[in-house]
């Protein structure tokens, strides 16, 4: 049985399957208070993997350092590992205590520490708060809600997950030639500025159209424009020059990168942008009927739009 508070202090039973996972990894030691550690840092870390999957995180205990027995030998772990987060360090509190010890040996590759506070018949843990950053004593007073905690978890779970944007359709260029411009796809007049559109366009081209690009607050609200143009061969292949531009500014951030893949995937031409680049681009011939991908990549964002000649 399981409950949360008012104040989001969670509690949990501590079932036989907890003390048999803690009696599996504390038996075969034979050092009296190492062997309590290993089983009280087991219920710890029990009790929050229970209340993380009670609010929807994916945990992956079983590759976490706290079920390997060599590293429950040889340190003292209660390491818990959050899929897409990281570690979380579950540090087990006894009845009346005023502070959370975190030992100096997992002071670094945790995301968090989460004070435990198991009753004096170890039947029952109260997940008390958390705190980011490791220290000898942390303040049970001190620590931060669980509402932060889920807050917090949340927050580095969108940070560390892959921020690829890709086209939900597929941009049929080769009917451009034939005036029907898929949607989404805009005048260079709607885009670019008169002096970019001056020192851009110099050769004349069969269709000509771009797409504007937003990377988001993230990172400073960059916004460039993707442009692509096509022109038919005699030979029914047709010639394509992609672009990037920047959209408010006279150059580029340093760092852009573009890029040609193929069908499968490969990668066949990549430029990135220098500083003070005006504009960036890529040229290649496709036949009738291939598909290829254009990636525009800013640090750890993408985006991707996939065609057909």
């Amino acid at each position: 049985m399981t409950s949360i508070t008012n104040q989001l202090i969670f509690s949990t039973s501590l079932s036989i399957e907890a003390h048999t996972i803690a009696q599996e990894y504390s038996q075969r030691i034979s050092n009296i208070v190492k062997r309590k550690q290993v089983y009280l840092n087991t219920l710890a870390v029990y009790a929050v993997d229970n209340y993380l999957q009670c609010m929807g995180f994916a945990t992956d205990w079983k590759a976490s350092d706290s079920r390997n027995n060599l590293a429950v030998k040889l340190m003292d772990v209660a390491d818990l590992e959050v899929k897409n987060i990281g570690k979380l360090e579950c540090r087990p509190v006894l009845p009346k205590a005023e502070v959370c010890k975190i030992p100096p040996e997992v002071w670094s590759d945790r995301v968090g520490y989460v004070a435990v506070q198991l009753n004096s018949a170890l039947k029952e843990a109260t997940i008390l708060g958390f705190t980011p950053q490791a220290a000898a004593y942390i303040s049970l007073s001190q620590l931060q809600s669980l509402s932060d905690f889920l807050l917090y978890l949340s927050e580095l779970e969108v940070a560390k997950s892959p921020k690829t944007e890709a086209s939900s359709s597929l941009v049929k260029i080769g009917q451009w030639l034939d005036g029907a411009v898929d949607a989404g796809w805009q005048t260079l007049e709607h885009l670019l500025n008169p002096q970019q559109l001056g020192l851009a366009f110099k050769n004349a081209v069969s269709m000509t159209r771009g797409q504007k690009i937003d990377f988001g607050a993230e990172v400073e609200g960059i916004s460039v424009a993707l442009v692509v143009k096509i022109a038919s061969e005699a030979d029914g292949e047709v010639d394509i020059l992609t672009q990037v531009y920047p959209v408010g500014q006279n150059v580029l951030p340093e760092g852009v990168k573009l890029s040609i893949s193929d069908e499968s995937g490969a990668t066949v031409l990549e430029v990135t942008s220098r500083d003070e680049d005006n504009w960036i681009q890529l040229e290649f011939t496709a036949e009738l009927a291939e598909k290829f991908q254009v990636k525009v990549v800013y640090r750890d964002l993408q985006q991707t739009r996939e065609f057909q000649v």
